[in-house]
Protein backbone atom coordinates (compact mmCIF):
# COMPACT_ATOMS: atom_id res chain seq x y z
CA UNK A 1 0.00 0.00 0.00
CA UNK A 2 1.35 3.30 -1.10
CA UNK A 3 2.05 5.79 1.69
CA UNK A 4 -0.45 8.50 0.43
CA UNK A 5 -2.96 5.62 0.78
CA UNK A 6 -1.63 4.61 4.34
CA UNK A 7 -2.42 8.24 5.45
CA UNK A 8 -5.60 8.09 3.92
CA UNK A 9 -6.84 4.60 5.14
CA UNK A 10 -5.76 6.30 9.06
CA UNK A 11 -8.43 9.01 8.62
CA UNK A 12 -11.10 6.47 8.54
CA UNK A 13 -13.06 5.39 12.07
CA UNK A 14 -14.17 2.55 12.92
CA UNK A 15 -17.54 2.15 11.97
CA UNK A 16 -19.83 2.06 14.96
CA UNK A 17 -23.57 0.16 15.37
CA UNK A 18 -26.48 1.55 13.99
CA UNK A 19 -27.23 4.35 11.84
CA UNK A 20 -28.89 7.53 12.67
CA UNK A 21 -30.36 10.61 11.62
CA UNK A 22 -28.35 14.32 11.02
CA UNK A 23 -30.07 17.18 10.19
CA UNK A 24 -27.69 19.21 7.85
CA UNK A 25 -28.73 23.03 7.84
CA UNK A 26 -27.05 25.76 5.25
CA UNK A 27 -26.56 29.29 5.61
CA UNK A 28 -24.21 32.01 4.03
CA UNK A 29 -24.21 35.90 4.17
CA UNK A 30 -26.02 37.93 1.89
CA UNK A 31 -25.31 40.51 0.47
CA UNK A 32 -26.14 42.67 3.80
CA UNK A 33 -23.81 40.15 4.94
CA UNK A 34 -26.76 38.32 7.18
CA UNK A 35 -26.97 34.75 7.60
CA UNK A 36 -29.31 33.41 5.39
CA UNK A 37 -30.87 30.17 4.62
CA UNK A 38 -29.58 28.13 1.15
CA UNK A 39 -31.90 26.38 -0.49
CA UNK A 40 -31.88 23.61 -2.81
CA UNK A 41 -28.03 23.28 -2.12
CA UNK A 42 -26.64 20.26 -3.33
CA UNK A 43 -23.78 17.92 -1.00
CA UNK A 44 -22.81 14.72 -0.82
CA UNK A 45 -21.98 12.38 2.83
CA UNK A 46 -18.89 11.13 1.98
CA UNK A 47 -17.51 7.85 4.52
CA UNK A 48 -14.08 9.45 4.29
CA UNK A 49 -12.22 12.87 4.38
CA UNK A 50 -11.75 14.54 1.52
CA UNK A 51 -9.35 17.05 2.67
CA UNK A 52 -6.78 14.24 3.26
CA UNK A 53 -7.43 12.79 -0.04
CA UNK A 54 -6.51 15.92 -1.46
CA UNK A 55 -3.84 16.82 0.33
CA UNK A 56 -2.50 13.42 0.01
CA UNK A 57 -3.00 13.26 -3.88
CA UNK A 58 -0.98 17.16 -4.05
CA UNK A 59 2.22 15.28 -1.86
CA UNK A 60 4.93 18.08 -2.88
CA UNK A 61 3.00 19.29 -5.85
CA UNK A 62 1.85 22.38 -4.30
CA UNK A 63 0.01 24.53 -6.53
CA UNK A 64 1.95 27.31 -8.60
CA UNK A 65 2.09 30.35 -6.56
CA UNK A 66 3.40 32.99 -9.50
CA UNK A 67 -0.11 32.04 -10.85
CA UNK A 68 -1.97 32.01 -7.64
CA UNK A 69 -0.68 35.36 -6.42
CA UNK A 70 -1.78 36.76 -10.19
CA UNK A 71 -5.12 35.73 -9.93
CA UNK A 72 -5.47 36.97 -6.39
CA UNK A 73 -4.75 40.24 -7.32
CA UNK A 74 -6.84 40.46 -10.14
CA UNK A 75 -9.94 39.13 -8.17
CA UNK A 76 -9.00 41.66 -5.36
CA UNK A 77 -9.83 44.21 -8.34
CA UNK A 78 -12.68 42.44 -9.75
CA UNK A 79 -14.01 42.26 -6.27
CA UNK A 80 -14.67 45.98 -5.23
CA UNK A 81 -16.87 46.83 -8.65
CA UNK A 82 -19.22 43.23 -8.04
CA UNK A 83 -19.25 44.25 -4.50
CA UNK A 84 -20.60 47.52 -5.26
CA UNK A 85 -23.07 46.49 -7.90
CA UNK A 86 -24.24 43.82 -5.57
CA UNK A 87 -24.83 45.81 -2.72
CA UNK A 88 -26.68 48.76 -5.14
CA UNK A 89 -28.60 46.18 -6.55
CA UNK A 90 -30.06 44.61 -3.26
CA UNK A 91 -30.44 47.79 -1.85
CA UNK A 92 -33.25 48.70 -5.16
CA UNK A 93 -34.65 45.12 -4.44
CA UNK A 94 -35.40 46.09 -0.59
CA UNK A 95 -36.60 49.24 -1.40
CA UNK A 96 -39.38 48.01 -4.32
CA UNK A 97 -40.32 45.21 -1.58
CA UNK A 98 -41.36 47.61 0.66
CA UNK A 99 -42.47 49.83 -1.91
CA UNK A 100 -44.60 47.01 -3.14
CA UNK A 101 -45.91 46.74 0.55
CA UNK A 102 -46.86 49.96 1.57
CA UNK A 103 -48.98 49.75 -2.05
CA UNK A 104 -50.89 46.69 -0.47
CA UNK A 105 -51.60 48.76 2.22
CA UNK A 106 -52.53 51.48 0.51
CA UNK A 107 -55.16 49.81 -2.05
CA UNK A 108 -56.91 48.31 0.87
CA UNK A 109 -57.87 51.61 2.77
CA UNK A 110 -60.36 54.37 1.68
CA UNK A 111 -58.53 57.13 0.94
CA UNK A 112 -60.17 58.95 4.07
CA UNK A 113 -59.03 56.45 6.49
CA UNK A 114 -56.78 57.59 9.35
CA UNK A 115 -52.91 57.26 8.23
CA UNK A 116 -53.71 57.22 4.70
CA UNK A 117 -51.71 60.30 3.97
CA UNK A 118 -48.73 59.40 6.16
CA UNK A 119 -48.89 56.19 4.42
CA UNK A 120 -48.80 58.00 1.26
CA UNK A 121 -46.11 60.17 1.62
CA UNK A 122 -43.86 57.29 3.13
CA UNK A 123 -44.89 55.45 -0.57
CA UNK A 124 -43.82 58.65 -2.58
CA UNK A 125 -40.73 58.80 -0.26
CA UNK A 126 -39.63 55.23 -1.50
CA UNK A 127 -40.44 55.82 -4.87
CA UNK A 128 -37.68 59.24 -4.69
CA UNK A 129 -34.71 57.02 -3.04
CA UNK A 130 -35.33 53.77 -5.59
CA UNK A 131 -34.98 56.28 -8.53
CA UNK A 132 -31.85 57.50 -6.78
CA UNK A 133 -30.29 54.05 -5.74
CA UNK A 134 -31.36 53.06 -9.22
CA UNK A 135 -29.19 55.79 -10.65
CA UNK A 136 -25.97 54.96 -8.13
CA UNK A 137 -27.11 50.91 -9.29
CA UNK A 138 -26.71 51.48 -13.44
CA UNK A 139 -23.58 53.69 -12.68
CA UNK A 140 -22.13 50.59 -10.93
CA UNK A 141 -23.45 48.39 -13.24
CA UNK A 142 -21.29 50.06 -16.21
CA UNK A 143 -18.42 49.94 -14.04
CA UNK A 144 -18.33 46.06 -13.59
CA UNK A 145 -18.76 46.05 -17.17
CA UNK A 146 -15.69 47.90 -17.74
CA UNK A 147 -14.50 45.80 -14.97
CA UNK A 148 -15.23 42.66 -16.86
CA UNK A 149 -13.54 43.75 -20.43
CA UNK A 150 -10.49 44.97 -19.11
CA UNK A 151 -9.77 41.88 -16.21
CA UNK A 152 -12.06 38.93 -17.68
CA UNK A 153 -9.81 37.54 -20.52
CA UNK A 154 -6.56 37.10 -18.31
CA UNK A 155 -8.69 35.48 -14.99
CA UNK A 156 -10.05 33.16 -17.79
CA UNK A 157 -6.72 32.30 -19.57
CA UNK A 158 -5.24 32.23 -15.89
CA UNK A 159 -7.89 29.29 -14.97
CA UNK A 160 -7.59 27.24 -17.36
CA UNK A 161 -3.60 26.84 -16.89
CA UNK A 162 -4.71 25.62 -13.11
CA UNK A 163 -7.82 23.74 -14.25
CA UNK A 164 -4.78 21.83 -16.27
CA UNK A 165 -2.82 21.82 -13.13
CA UNK A 166 -5.50 20.34 -11.13
CA UNK A 167 -6.69 17.77 -13.74
CA UNK A 168 -3.16 16.69 -13.40
CA UNK A 169 -2.61 16.76 -9.83
CA UNK A 170 -6.11 15.68 -8.75
CA UNK A 171 -6.07 12.27 -11.51
CA UNK A 172 -6.38 9.92 -9.27
CA UNK A 173 -9.02 11.16 -7.01
CA UNK A 174 -11.80 9.09 -8.31
CA UNK A 175 -9.67 5.87 -8.17
CA UNK A 176 -8.95 6.78 -4.28
CA UNK A 177 -12.25 7.44 -3.46
CA UNK A 178 -13.91 3.97 -5.35
CA UNK A 179 -11.42 1.70 -3.37
CA UNK A 180 -12.14 3.74 0.06
CA UNK A 181 -15.68 3.53 -0.44
CA UNK A 182 -15.44 0.04 -1.57
CA UNK A 183 -12.77 -1.26 1.54
CA UNK A 184 -15.16 0.00 4.05
CA UNK A 185 -18.71 -0.83 2.55
CA UNK A 186 -19.95 2.20 2.38
CA UNK A 187 -20.50 4.72 -0.54
CA UNK A 188 -21.20 8.32 -1.01
CA UNK A 189 -24.75 9.87 -1.50
CA UNK A 190 -25.79 12.95 -2.95
CA UNK A 191 -28.84 15.22 -1.16
CA UNK A 192 -29.74 18.51 -1.00
CA UNK A 193 -31.56 21.18 1.32
CA UNK A 194 -34.88 21.82 1.15
CA UNK A 195 -36.96 25.36 0.41
CA UNK A 196 -35.83 26.28 4.65
CA UNK A 197 -31.79 24.84 3.94
CA UNK A 198 -32.23 22.33 6.23
CA UNK A 199 -32.55 18.73 5.59
CA UNK A 200 -32.71 15.71 7.59
CA UNK A 201 -30.64 12.88 6.69
CA UNK A 202 -30.59 9.02 7.81
CA UNK A 203 -27.08 8.01 7.79
CA UNK A 204 -25.58 4.41 7.97
CA UNK A 205 -23.28 3.01 10.81
CA UNK A 206 -19.75 4.84 10.56
CA UNK A 207 -17.77 8.00 10.09
CA UNK A 208 -19.53 10.40 7.61
CA UNK A 209 -17.94 13.97 6.66
CA UNK A 210 -20.64 16.50 4.75
CA UNK A 211 -18.88 18.44 1.78
CA UNK A 212 -20.79 21.14 -0.28
CA UNK A 213 -19.63 24.03 -1.90
CA UNK A 214 -21.70 27.29 -2.18
CA UNK A 215 -21.45 30.74 -4.11
CA UNK A 216 -20.02 33.79 -2.46
CA UNK A 217 -22.44 36.49 -2.52
CA UNK A 218 -20.09 39.38 -2.42
CA UNK A 219 -17.58 37.44 -5.06
CA UNK A 220 -18.18 35.49 -7.98
CA UNK A 221 -14.31 34.36 -7.44
CA UNK A 222 -14.76 32.46 -4.66
CA UNK A 223 -17.00 29.70 -3.06
CA UNK A 224 -18.12 28.95 0.32
CA UNK A 225 -16.07 25.46 1.31
CA UNK A 226 -17.33 22.65 3.93
CA UNK A 227 -15.84 19.52 5.29
CA UNK A 228 -17.54 18.89 8.33
CA UNK A 229 -17.29 15.62 9.93
CA UNK A 230 -20.61 14.54 11.38
CA UNK A 231 -20.33 14.13 15.32
CA UNK A 232 -23.58 15.26 16.28
CA UNK A 233 -27.11 15.15 15.29
CA UNK A 234 -26.87 18.42 13.64
CA UNK A 235 -24.23 19.48 11.06
CA UNK A 236 -23.95 23.11 10.85
CA UNK A 237 -22.85 24.80 7.30
CA UNK A 238 -22.20 27.96 7.94
CA UNK A 239 -19.41 30.87 8.03
CA UNK A 240 -17.78 30.16 11.19
CA UNK A 241 -17.89 26.25 10.09
CA UNK A 242 -16.45 26.57 6.28
CA UNK A 243 -13.78 28.84 4.49
CA UNK A 244 -14.24 31.19 2.10
CA UNK A 245 -11.84 30.27 -1.05
CA UNK A 246 -10.69 31.31 -4.74
CA UNK A 247 -12.25 29.63 -7.28
CA UNK A 248 -8.85 28.76 -9.24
Amino acid sequence: MSRWMIAVTLTLAACSSGGREVQVEVAIPGPDSVDAPVAHLQFVALPYDRDSIIKALQGTRSRPEPLTRRLDSLYTRFRKPFGLYALRAYQVQTLSRNQAYLRQRLDSLPRNAPGYDSLYAAFTKYADSIAAVRKLRDFAQDELAIARIDLGPTIDSLRKIMIRWEDSTYRGYDSVTKSLSGGIGREPFADSTGADGKVTLTLPSGKWWIYARSWDAWDPHSEWYWNIPVTGKRVILDRTTGSRRPRY
